[in-house]
């Protein structure tokens, strides 16, 4: 425990009058060295205690990003906001005080507690004893969008706010560790838009740190991957380490590929990056290795000149579901869904199982089919948190007990790189009409198409 400056003086004066009545030279010796290293602390604490790290915000205008999915949707003035930079002032180890400021005659915004835990890629509790589970948990999580939404009462604004500004997104994005966007919304005659996006680069030091508190593990040992993607092995994925099954039950269900999806929120303004098959919401012509979307490059954009190819022929045959009752004792004693999807069954190259565990029923949303988009959504990977989620909701849904993973394995059980499939993660809900129907829905790379859609039938 650090001590304040004026206790440490205190201390000095108490002692030094202590040793003159000693007299003892040694005692002295030891005293002088002693306030020495007490005066240092002193100095280095007040120093660390206000270093404020800071990052450069770029803006890129439409000849820049000619693929910016948010072009037909954002605010007027879009490209007339600017801001220079964002910093992050420690209020303890984890916790800082975030100001985003701005180039020129704009708002300033101010975060007054931000705790970037969450934000930090984790080794969940129960991958800790595997090696690679470990490693896929940390490597899905970097490498998969986590995005958080401030609201009113999270973040305060020193200015008129003219252009009422409703919402702070910060988004550590899906390329590496340091890649990092700050999104603002406003208010424009009764509908919340894009306002401003600013792309930057988090402080290296700081990220480092931040990541060895929160793993109690050194960062180079993860640092290669993290910075730059390195193709994990596709190895046994321990499914027995996160949870216990209750029990199981295989279920039927409707495929409902060979029919539209409707073009609305994200996937209305992303269909615009989908390179192949064109003008196409049929899930299943997506199903093939030649669907191509536009890629995510750094420093976060679409960019259709570079186009990703898939492998989605593997989830073109869905033969069985079994549906599970699980438990993770680290997480709580609630009763949790597993949903295993078997597809191509009997193909030794394309069969593949999507496994989707650790969700609490009560999370699921009940919709009607026009309101797919609010469905609950994760990425694949374990512990990871929901797409889009509030601070509050990341704050109560820590990724460190998260009992959640969505994984792809072969036949043989070995781990298969969802991201050279095409797929981002699932999409769940209840259905409005009848609570006994699940529809469980597969997101397409990037989030830019639904890649599968079906009904399960529960008693």
């Amino acid at each position: 425990m650090l001590l304040d400056c004026q206790a440490i003086g205190l201390f000095v004066v108490y002692f030094y009058s202590l040793s003159l009545v000693m007299k003892n030279h040694l005692f002295k010796i030891f005293f002088g060295l002693s306030v020495m290293v007490l005066l240092q602390s002193c100095n280095n604490s007040k120093k660390n205690a206000g270093e404020s790290h800071s990052a450069i915000l770029n803006e890129l205008n439409r000849s820049k990003y000619p693929n910016n999915p948010d072009d037909a949707i954002k605010h007027p003035k879009y490209e007339q906001v600017n801001y220079g930079n964002i910093s992050f002032v420690p209020l303890n180890d984890t916790v800082f005080y975030v100001k985003i400021i701005p180039d020129g005659n704009t708002d300033t915004i101010f975060i007054s507690s931000l705790n970037l835990m969450e934000f930090l890629p984790t080794i969940t509790s129960a991958a800790k004893k595997d090696s690679y589970l470990s490693y896929i948990d940390v490597i899905n999580q970097e490498w998969n969008r986590n995005q958080i939404r401030f609201q009113d009462g999270d973040y305060k604004i020193s200015g008129s706010n003219n252009n009422h500004i409703t919402r702070i997104d910060i988004a550590r994005n899906c390329l590496n560790a340091y890649l990092w966007e700050v999104i603002l919304f406003a208010d424009y005659q009764g509908e919340e838009k894009p306002y401003y996006h600013g792309w930057f680069n988090f402080p290296k030091e700081l990220y480092a740190t931040l990541f060895e508190i929160r793993n109690k593990v050194k960062f180079a040992d993860y640092q290669k991957p993290l910075e730059n993607w390195v193709d994990p092995e596709n190895k046994k994925f321990n499914l027995e380490s996160l949870r216990t099954i209750l029990s199981e039950q295989e279920v039927k269900f409707n495929n409902l590929n060979n029919t539209s999806y409707s073009l609305k929120g994200e996937r209305q303004k992303k269909f615009k990056n989908i390179i192949y098959p064109v003008n196409t919401t049929v899930i299943q012509k997506y199903l093939t290795d030649s669907t191509l979307f536009a890629t995510f490059s750094p420093p976060g954009i679409y960019n259709k000149t570079d186009p990703r190819k898939t492998e989605l022929s593997k989830l073109d045959k869905l033969g069985k579901i079994i549906w599970r009752k699980t438990n993770a004792s680290y997480f709580s004693n609630d009763t949790l869904i597993e949903l295993e999807l078997l597809f191509n069954i009997g193909d030794e190259k394309k069969e593949t199982h999507f496994f989707i565990s650790g969700i609490l029923p009560r999370e699921i949303p009940a919709l009607d089919s026009s309101d797919i988009n609010r469905g609950w959504q994760n990425s694949m990977g374990i512990g990871n948190h929901t797409f889009y989620e509030t601070y509050k909701h990341a704050q109560k849904h820590s990724s460190l007990n998260s009992p959640f993973f969505s994984v792809l394995t072969d036949k043989n059980g070995n781990w298969i790189d969802s991201h050279k499939i095409g797929i981002d993660g699932p999409l769940l809900y209840w259905d409005n009409k009848n609570k006994n129907l699940l529809h469980v829905c597969i997101l397409s790379f990037e989030r830019h198409a639904f890649v599968g859609h079906y009904i399960i039938f529960l008693k």
